[in-house]
C-alpha cells in the first residue's frame, strides 16, 4: 500500500488550522484568471484576507506549507523540502511530483520561490 503523506490531512478546513496553529507566517491568495494554450493556467495573487479560490499558507516555525482550495486543505508538505524542490531545474521538478498533482501546485512553485 502506498501512503501519500502530502494527502493525509486533505479536506480539513482552514479555520481548524487557525485555531490549532494560529496565523501562518506567510499567506498567499490566488484566484484563477484563465488557462492559456502556451502558458498554462494563470493565477492572480490576491489579498489573502479576501475570499480567494486557492490559498497557500506557510508555517516556517512548524516547517509546513499548506495548499487550500475553497478553504479546504488539498496538499501539505515540509517547507524545507518544498524550498529545495524550487531550486531544482523545472524538468526535475515535474519528474519528482506525483502525476495527479494539480497545476496550482506547479504554478505555485514559481510564486513561492
Amino acid at each position: 500500500m502506498v501512503v501519500h503523506h502530502h494527502l493525509m490531512l486533505a479536506g480539513i478546513d482552514q479555520t481548524l488550522f487557525l485555531k490549532q496553529w494560529g496565523e501562518p507566517e506567510t499567506r498567499i491568495g490566488l484566484n484563477p484568471i484563465g488557462n492559456f494554450p502556451k502558458l498554462g493556467s494563470m493565477f492572480l495573487i490576491a489579498d489573502p484576507t479576501e475570499d480567494v479560490h486557492h490559498s497557500v499558507w506557510i508555517y516556517k516555525k512548524r516547517d509546513r506549507i499548506l495548499f487550500f482550495t475553497k478553504k479546504r486543505l488539498t496538499f501539505h508538505f515540509k517547507w524545507s523540502e518544498f524550498k529545495e524542490r524550487c531550486k531544482r531545474p523545472r524538468e526535475e521538478i515535474h519528474s519528482t511530483l506525483p502525476s495527479k498533482l494539480p497545476i496550482l501546485t506547479i504554478t505555485s512553485l514559481a510564486l513561492v520561490a
